[in-house]
């Protein structure tokens, strides 16, 4: 079988990452996947990470969407390398490629990474052109939560929506010594508390909501230290933020790092203040390190952390997050339970192993002809 996936960058981002973890698992099956990126992304490791795992990756940008000479090329390239199954993600890619199976003669599947469209990046005729994609040309559509499918379901129809919920690798832990050496380098003292976030410095992220909630955590626990990870258009007016709070040397915007295990598994709780979700990788790697997840109540979070697993409080209430994360701290023996169940919840349901036997699963049945067994 000849998996070809198509996104619309490999910048940094959880469907992005997501090309990683099915590589790997592909690869551990004895499939070579190709990854088509309908655009460039500098600085980026993915492509150079995808490669290593030795996945052909092959960049078609163009300036327009529906550029006829990109259209072309795709096709050509889904023909001549034959191509079994065209895997879609995000709204370019499931455009594009829903255009691009259609003229190979590739069957194409689809799926919906987020809880509907962005107001930022919305046009109308786009999102005529990605329900037509999904709901008349997609031979399958994959939503990665109940709640994202519930989003696209007046979009769809009557259109099945398979879930395969997100999935995660375990996070290694640190050694003792390893651990505190890691901390001492971020906040100096290894003992201080240290929070972490993961995340795109964008608005749905609400970090600007998350340093409201750490200036009250600080006036009540003046040892702790809160780490923000990702880069983002929001970066200087978070940078702001943190100096009219007076948070500076407590609350750190470290930039996008590509040592987010072995900064998670040297924190002790992740904080999401999200407005705006699907099912977030962060949250289920913080899970996958043993920490313990205070997150707002938005799309699938609630899925993921249980009873037991972390706290859900309101999205936009700072007062909330911060007396669920003092809560925790104030407590250290529930903490580190917390934290275990937490891993051991991430553990049981969102295994790359399973993950991937389902994606398999439904490119199997979409080439399966009739009358002939599955291979």
């Amino acid at each position: 079988m000849r998996i070809a996936q198509i996104i619309d960058t490999l910048g940094i981002g959880g469907a992005e990452k997501l090309q990683l973890t099915f590589a790997r698992e592909a690869r551990a099956h004895g499939l070579t996947p190709t990854v088509i990126s309908l655009g460039v992304s500098p600085g980026s490791p993915i492509p150079a990470q995808l490669q290593a795992l030795g996945v052909n990756v092959v960049a078609y940008p163009a300036r327009r969407l529906l550029n006829a000479r990109r259209l072309w090329r795709i096709t050509r390239f889904l023909r001549r390398e034959r191509v079994s199954v065209l895997h879609t993600h995000l709204t370019h890619a499931n455009i594009v490629g829903a255009l691009t199976g259609r003229l190979a003669g590739v069957p194409v599947v689809a799926t919906l990474h987020s809880i509907g469209t962005d107001p930022r990046h919305y046009h109308p005729a786009k999102d005529r052109l990605e329900t037509w994609a999904l709901r008349f040309n997609d031979k399958r559509v994959i939503a990665v939560g109940r709640a994202a499918a519930e989003a696209y379901r007046p979009r769809l129809g009557r259109k099945p929506i398979h879930i395969i919920p997100n999935a995660v690798a375990p996070v290694p832990p640190l050694p003792p010594a390893e651990r505190a050496a890691a901390r001492a380098g971020i906040v100096g003292d290894p003992a201080r508390p240290l929070l972490i976030s993961v995340g795109r410095l964008t608005p749905p992220k609400a970090f600007d909501v998350l340093l409201s909630a750490f200036a009250l955590v600080r006036s009540q626990k003046p040892e702790a230290r809160l780490i923000i990870v990702g880069g983002g258009s929001l970066y200087g007016e978070l940078a702001a933020q943190i100096k009219t709070l007076g948070l500076e040397g407590s609350a750190m915007l470290l930039g996008e790092r590509d040592d987010i295990p072995r900064l998670l598994a040297a924190s002790d709780m992740f904080i999401s203040s999200s407005v705006r979700e699907g099912l977030p990788l962060a949250i289920l790697e913080a899970m996958m390190a043993g920490l313990p997840v205070v997150a707002t109540r938005v799309g699938d979070v609630p899925e993921a952390v249980v009873a037991g697993t972390g706290a859900l409080v309101p999205p936009g209430q700072p007062a909330a997050l911060a007396d669920a994360i003092v809560s925790l701290l104030d407590h250290p023996g529930q903490l580190r339970a917390t934290g275990e169940a937490a891993q051991a919840h991430a553990c049981r349901n969102y295994s790359t192993a399973r993950w991937f036997e389902q994606q398999l699963a439904v490119y199997q049945e979409m080439c399966a002809k009739p009358g002939r067994p599955v291979a």
